[in-house]
């Protein structure tokens, strides 16, 4: 019998990072486990609007603007979450140090999706995978998105 997993995947709502998704929800199901959908923002609201390029949201009144983040990421999130068994996490500060800390919370593995461009680049990893790499207190499992050539 196989145990339930713990899985938590990084997610950055790229193509890579939800082909990361996919690969790892049938996997998940199949062993009765956990998966929790992590995204890391920055600290900063302004800069997380502009990250999101949601340069709109600035111009809002004081206050108003942490707010329409929070329902950003919910309507983001949504769009990428299903079932019962799947948890969202928004996390705030650097990808890697901020991954790397959630990890450690007892998961069994964490899913990254890679950042690979084009054919020259399609063997080419993100920073933020190529840091967790080097540093994540679980095992990594690294998802190529189905596009190439």
């Amino acid at each position: 019998m196989v145990s339930p997993l713990r899985v938590l995947v990084g997610v950055d709502f790229s193509p890579e990072s939800r082909a990361a998704v996919r690969a790892v929800r049938d996997l998940v199901k199949r062993t009765g486990g956990e998966l929790t959908l992590a995204h890391v923002r920055p600290v900063s609201d302004i800069r997380a609007a502009v990250v999101e390029e949601r340069g709109d949201l600035l111009r809002l009144p004081p206050g108003g603007l942490a707010r329409a983040l929070k329902a950003h990421y919910e309507k983001r999130f949504g769009k990428t979450r299903r079932g019962t068994r799947e948890s969202i996490r928004l996390l705030r500060g650097e990808p890697a140090r901020e991954l790397r800390r959630e990890a450690g919370r007892g998961y069994d593995v964490l899913v990254l999706g890679t950042h690979g461009r084009g054919r020259a680049a399609a063997f080419l990893l993100g920073s933020t995978v190529q840091e967790m790499l080097g540093c994540s207190p679980i095992p990594i499992l690294v998802v190529r998105s189905r596009r190439g050539p």
